[in-house]
């Protein structure tokens, strides 16, 4: 009986001591979880941080707006004065742009003789346009004023004789409508004297007859 008593005895001893070890083991344990957990929490922060600013994309300001460079207008054909005929014409129409820039930049005699025949008979035959007709006008004057210089390479191109130019005989009858006697004969003798010839049978002899003709009817 004693002995029942004793092994009673040793088994409650036992089951005190193996709960008072896991009471102890609970509580560690729960001091462990309460000490990670507040860097537990702490990593989701972490996550949720806002980005660096250089990774914002900042809408542009008024000033950035008022740097934008606007591309400049192109500006208009300008020619460049001869020193036989100084006055350009300042209303030159916009559709003789490129053939006024053309020539402003060439200096062969024979290719500016090409590009003022252009001019002169576009010019003459729109000159009712007041435009037109002041382009007509200081064309025609340069190339009569140049035909020094032309003639000879034109002759040569041309077989050894000069073909007809018809620059002279419109620049003629424009002086003569607009009542410039004196100047429409001197230019059907400027033609005389470079030899031409503007395929009518009186020729420029005959013309200077008719203009002085009509300057003693006007006078």
């Amino acid at each position: 009986m004693t002995f029942i008593i004793v092994v009673a005895i040793v088994v409650i001893a036992v089951l005190v001591y193996r709960k008072a070890q896991m009471t102890k083991a609970r509580d560690s344990h729960s001091e462990a979880t309460k000490a990670v957990e507040p860097a537990v929490q702490e990593k989701p922060a972490e996550k949720m941080a806002p980005k660096k600013e250089a990774a914002s994309v900042k809408p542009a300001s008024d000033d950035s707006e008022e740097k934008v460079v606007k591309p400049a207008a192109v500006p208009k054909a300008k020619v460049v004065a001869k020193e036989e005929h100084p006055q350009v014409s300042p209303n030159l129409p916009d559709t003789l742009a490129e053939a006024a820039n053309a020539l402003s930049a060439e200096k062969d005699p024979l290719t500016r003789h090409r590009w003022l025949s252009q001019i002169t008979e576009t010019t003459y035959k729109k000159r009712k346009d007041a435009q037109y007709r002041a382009a007509c006008d200081y064309f025609s004057a340069l190339h009569m004023n140049e035909f020094d210089k032309i003639k000879a390479p034109l002759k040569k191109s041309n077989g050894g004789k000069l073909p007809q130019v018809m620059t002279f005989q419109n620049y003629a009858n424009l002086l003569l409508e607009d009542e410039r006697f004196d100047e429409a004969v001197e230019v059907c003798r400027k033609a005389i004297k470079f030899g031409l010839d503007d395929k009518t049978q009186t020729g420029f002899e005959g013309r200077i007859e008719r203009i002085q003709a009509k300057q003693k009817k006007t006078n």
